[in-house]
């Protein structure tokens, strides 16, 4: 079966080759490698057209994101499979053969297969990401049996760099949706739930860049920003609107996601006094069914609730000392 890699990169030259190199150490080679480079400015065309020629598929196009990227790929894609490697992430040489081997195993209604991955580059991410998410029990490998409960959970067992999905599931229009700044690659995976059957390998077969120092957009998460919260909106707002969704088992688990962020966004322009900005927070929460006075009260004893919990730690923190001076 034939597969091609798609490989999306923004100024990281050294990281991109490196990825490169490891798609081509594979113990069962793919048939096409294509790097899409979204407007870098730190020379990563020329070293790739130096380094590799006519092995890679080389994309330019005008910094535009990585959905965009990724959509611009997959359509110069020709193999069966489509297999995705981010471009400061590695695979180990067995990553692809294993996955044939298993969706070759199982037949045509698996098409999306993905496996572990360890971390790199930090010392104190030592779990992988199937631990990390209480999966760490799973079979050696087989299928995954409700990848939706995954997702509504927040225990997303997979990762972009592990994915091997059937060419024929992006037909249909842009796979990645380009309005999506963060989240899009679990916006992929939620949408294909409905489509496909989803199996895994339980090895980490893949090695997943963590450097404390490295600036990605995954680092939002931990400063709060406003994006992380209006791409969830969206995200989730968007998945109401699926006719999979509405009126299914999972519609309540979505609202109830949809919900919490939109509390959570309410609360942080609070207390930063973006008084505007959290009006318009409540009322979206009035327009997914929450009343006014239920809406003053969670948000008041949200605010408590952290405030009782600042407390205890600085309390605990105060008496410290003296307990080590008893």
């Amino acid at each position: 079966m034939n597969v091609s890699v798609l490989i999306p990169t923004y100024n990281r030259r050294a990281q991109v080759m490196s990825a490169i190199e490891s798609v081509l150490a594979q113990t069962r080679p793919v048939q096409q490698i294509i790097v899409v480079d979204d407007g870098s400015t730190d020379g990563t065309a020329n070293e790739l057209r130096a380094q590799y020629g006519s092995l890679v598929t080389l994309i330019t196009q005008d910094n535009a994101g990585v959905s965009a990227a990724r959509n611009r790929g997959i359509r110069e894609t020709q193999g069966e499979w489509v297999a995705f490697l981010d471009s400061d992430d590695i695979w180990l040489p067995t990553k692809i053969e294993r996955q044939l081997e298993l969706t070759e195993s199982l037949g045509s209604e698996f098409g999306f297969c993905f496996t572990d991955c360890a971390y790199a580059g930090d010392p104190n991410k030592c779990r992988s990401v199937f631990q990390e998410v209480g999966f760490e029990n799973a079979t050696e490998f087989g299928p995954l049996l409700d990848p939706v409960a995954c997702i509504l959970a927040g225990k997303e067992p997979f990762w972009m760099s592990s994915l091997l999905v059937r060419r024929s599931l992006f037909d249909n229009g842009a796979p990645f949706n380009e309005a999506l700044t963060l989240g899009e690659d679990t916006d992929l995976f939620f949408r294909l739930c409905f489509r496909t059957r989803f199996c895994f390998v339980a090895e980490p077969l893949v090695r997943i860049d963590r450097t404390p120092t490295r600036d990605g957009l995954c680092n939002l998460f931990s400063k709060r920003d406003d994006r992380v919260y209006e791409c969830r909106e969206r995200l989730y707002t968007g998945w109401l609107a699926m006719p999979e969704v509405l009126n299914g088992r999972c519609e309540t688990g979505v609202r109830e996601m949809l919900r919490e962020i939109s509390y959570s966004s309410a609360e942080l322009k609070l207390h930063q006094l973006r008084i505007r900005q959290a009006l318009k927070e409540v009322r979206r929460l009035k327009m997914i069914g929450e009343s006014y006075p239920a809406i003053c009260q969670t948000l008041f004893t949200r605010k408590a609730r952290k405030l009782w919990q600042h407390l205890i730690k600085s309390a605990h923190i105060e008496d410290k000392p003296s307990r080590l001076r008893n």
